[in-house]
């Protein structure tokens, strides 16, 4: 669980620290990602790996359109906080809805080899997807990370963090890095997505909390930080599965926020951040 909310995190972190763009519509890429990977392999009964290639496509598709016909238009009208933010607000609202339209509202998962336990030692199984997801987060992160800090794209990433002003007064094209992030972010969605639904099943309600879940992953990380955001995703994972170990499964919610304002109240800049001095 922990592994699919840092992938999450870790594309919301992308997009917000090189944009600036509060994208509540993360979530949405990781609904049309998973039903777009179902519909391919259970409804059209094709092979899991053209799953994986359409569910690229439509997350990545979906990040970049709205990237570029909904938060660029606004930006480049000087559009507040507040603004950008109801804009992507609706967007997730638009794509829960028409998403419940063609499939329901019904609980939807995969049964699969994927989804069955792995026996480890007593009262320890684990699924192959699960391990899977592990394996996957760890490795995309780390490659995130050497991508930031070694190559030209990541220098530009990290320039528009600072400042996209002063990337374009060096004559630089910052939409179409925007759109790089975009298309990153997007992308880091899809593995969390398609185990997802081996794991845990997708509803269309799944876009909303998967939002908060990224928002207050990369909050306890330290917003800006890969690295954070894929340890905050970890945290809340553990911290939600070990709190409903005698708890129900409906505390999860409360116990990841419970955890988050934890974080603002002790370490509000996350544990990557530098330390906020108090007056």
């Amino acid at each position: 669980m922990g592994a699919g909310y840092a992938l999450v995190a870790v594309g919301f972190s992308i997009i917000y620290s090189t944009t600036r763009t509060f994208h509540f519509a993360h979530g949405a890429t990781y609904a049309i990602a998973a039903y777009g990977y179902y519909a391919v392999v259970v409804m059209a009964g094709l092979n899991p790996a053209i799953g994986v290639i359409v569910s690229c496509a439509l997350a990545t598709g979906f990040g970049v359109a709205v990237d570029a016909f909904i938060y660029r238009p606004m930006r480049r009208t000087k559009a507040s906080f507040l603004t950008l933010f109801a804009a992507s607000f609706g967007i997730l609202i638009v794509v829960t809805n028409g998403l419940t339209l063609i499939f329901g509202n019904k609980f939807y998962s995969i049964d699969s080899p994927l989804s069955q336990g792995i026996e480890f030692g007593p009262s320890i199984i684990v699924s192959t997807a699960a391990i899977l997801q592990i394996v996957v987060a760890l490795a995309l992160t780390a490659g995130l990370i050497v991508v930031i800090n070694r190559t030209r794209l990541g220098t530009f990433l990290k320039a528009m963090h600072d400042s996209n002003e002063l990337v374009e007064v060096y004559g630089f094209n910052s939409r179409r890095y925007a759109s790089s992030a975009f298309f990153i972010g997007s992308l880091f969605v899809v593995p969390a997505a398609i185990m997802g639904t081996y794991i845990g099943g997708i509803t269309p309600g799944t876009a909303t909390m998967i939002t908060l879940v990224a928002i207050a992953s990369t909050i306890i990380g330290g917003i800006g930080s890969v690295a954070g955001a894929a340890l905050g995703g970890f945290i809340l994972g553990i911290s939600e599965n070990v709190g409903i170990w005698h708890l129900s499964s409906s505390w999860k919610p409360a116990i990841s926020f419970g955890v988050l304002l934890l974080f603002l109240l002790l370490r509000p800049a996350g544990l990557v951040g530098d330390k906020v001095r108090r007056a």
